[in-house]
């Protein structure tokens, strides 16, 4: 896709920051200097009114320092004349330079004469009066009398025309001040609605393209992987984040077709595997099927039990005692490890078994019993098959490998609210690396051959896995060797309550 180049939205951004700046800037440029202006008339007029009034004031003060001088000849009422006198002629110099051409500018021309001879007439009555010219300075003060009054009726007429000027003035400032008001309105709400529209179609043109994004995703998000991403024609940014964004439903389009593939072709791989099962489980069932017609364990059962009533009948003992152990471990064989036992009914398989071992191999295994007669320890409930594989595991790895055999010894308590059993054997002690691989169950067992002729050939880790099971607990199983002695230990709660199931066996 063709890059297109325009305007970012930086560019935009500052463009629109400095529109509003400036349209803020002079719109608050031209209420300054409407408000300079308009303070400017205000204090003009306030300055005519109180040059005027202050002269006024003074005028009055130096003629009263004239009549207490004229009458007391007070050094004070002197010094405070010639004071007053000074501030009078620089006012009046003031007045003079804002004299103009116009009426009343002509008018402070006026009195600005009067004043300066106003002032000379008080200047020659106070030097009569030091010279006690008597005469003199009784006419200087009432000259200065009527010129002082002719000064403030004169200021008072001016100061008359001020004020009715000012109040046409004032007038006139208040409809400048009422248009500069609505002026500030109109160009602020103009400048609200400028800037607000501008930012409206900002937003717009930001806002649009990513909800037309969404919109995409949204579909990508519903499994419409086949959708057309179109560019929108606004900034540069956006139109990268099209072409990236069109790149991305490509790549995944692309990518779910070659899961979709991926998974036809597992699915055919499983269904493969699934015939192929299926083909090895019929094969299986119909090699079981086979040995099952051709052996019925109830046949063989009930042909040991017959051998041992016909040892029975003939007096022998030894060959009658061997067929009937040999049938209890059959029976208690075929019940199958689906169902649970007692305590008492793994010893007793127990025993049967060494009895075919001493029988076999005479006097070579010396197997010890330490069970005590409790009925709680004889009716506790574990998986069936538990101790004879043990015991069986103890003869083979343990007692069968020395000429003078050894001795194997079952032991039951009851310890710390656990039922301990344990089974110990003389014979080579199991090194520690293999007792840790058996209890973690990473050893790999390699059967002898030349053990096929056991009665199980279940071995510890199938034990202590169903015990794991059993119980839902791990540590179930230990395995010591101490000075030639291997000790396996079972530790099991005795507060777990189990369901005997007798199972389908019962009844042969």
């Amino acid at each position: 896709m063709k890059q297109r180049k325009g305007m970012t939205y930086r560019t935009k951004l500052i463009g629109f920051f400095l529109l509003a700046t400036f349209i803020i800037t002079m719109v608050g440029l031209y209420n300054y200097t409407s408000s300079r202006v308009l303070m400017k008339d205000m204090t003009s007029l306030l300055n005519k009114s109180q040059e005027l009034n202050m002269l006024y004031n003074q005028l009055e003060q130096i003629q009263d320092d004239l009549e207490v001088y004229l009458s007391t000849r007070s050094s004070d009422s002197l010094q405070s004349f010639y004071d007053h006198s000074n501030s009078i002629s620089d006012n009046n110099n003031s007045l003079k330079k804002d004299a103009g051409y116009t009426e009343r500018g002509i008018k402070i021309k006026n009195l600005t004469s009067m004043i300066d001879h106003y002032l000379k007439i008080l200047d020659e009555t106070i030097i009569d009066k030091r010279n006690k010219k008597i005469d003199d300075y009784t006419s200087g003060y009432q000259d200065s009398v009527e010129e002082y009054t002719y000064i403030g009726n004169y200021i008072q007429e001016i100061m008359s025309t001020d004020l009715s000027d000012s109040a046409e003035k004032y007038i006139q400032i208040q409809k400048e001040v009422k248009q500069t008001t609505i002026i500030n309105y109109i160009m602020f709400g103009v400048t609200i609605i400028l800037i607000s529209v501008i930012i409206v179609l900002f937003s717009i043109e930001i806002t649009k393209p990513i909800s037309k994004l969404v919109s995409y995703a949204k579909e990508i998000s519903d499994g419409n992987f086949d959708i057309e991403v179109t560019d929108e024609k606004t900034s540069s940014e956006i139109s990268i984040l099209f072409q990236t964004f069109n790149k991305m439903a490509i790549s995944i389009r692309e990518y779910v077709n070659e899961l979709k593939e991926k998974q036809r072709l597992e699915r055919t791989l499983i269904e493969e595997k699934v015939d192929n099962l299926k083909m090895k489980n019929a094969l299986h069932e119909a090699e079981l099927l086979a040995l099952q017609s051709q052996v019925n364990p109830h046949f063989i059962f009930n042909s040991i039990n017959i051998g041992a009533k016909v040892a029975m009948l003939q007096g022998d003992s030894v060959t009658c005692d061997y067929l009937e152990n040999f049938a209890e471990i059959f029976r208690y064989n075929l019940k199958g490890l689906d169902y649970n036992a007692t305590l008492q009914e793994e010893v007793n398989n127990v025993s049967a078994y060494m009895s075919l071992l001493t029988t076999r191999f005479g006097d070579i295994i010396d197997f010890r019993l330490d069970v005590p007669d409790d009925e709680k320890i004889k009716d506790f409930i574990l998986p069936r098959m538990t101790l004879q594989p043990l015991v069986e595991n103890a003869y083979i790895h343990g007692v069968s490998k020395f000429d003078d055999g050894g001795i194997i010894e079952l032991k039951v308590k009851i310890l710390d609210n656990r039922m301990q059993v344990i089974i110990a054997n003389t014979g080579d002690e199991f090194p520690q690396e293999t007792i840790n691989l058996i209890l973690s169950r990473k050893l790999k067992s390699n059967r002898n051959p030349s053990n096929k002729g056991h009665t199980t050939g279940i071995g510890i880790d199938n034990v202590l896995n169903r015990l794991r099971l059993f119980y839902e607990e791990k540590d179930v199983m230990n395995i010591t060797c101490v000075d030639g002695v291997t000790n396996v230990i079972l530790s099991l709660p005795l507060d777990y309550k189990k369901e005997i199931d007798r199972g389908r066996w019962d009844d042969v």
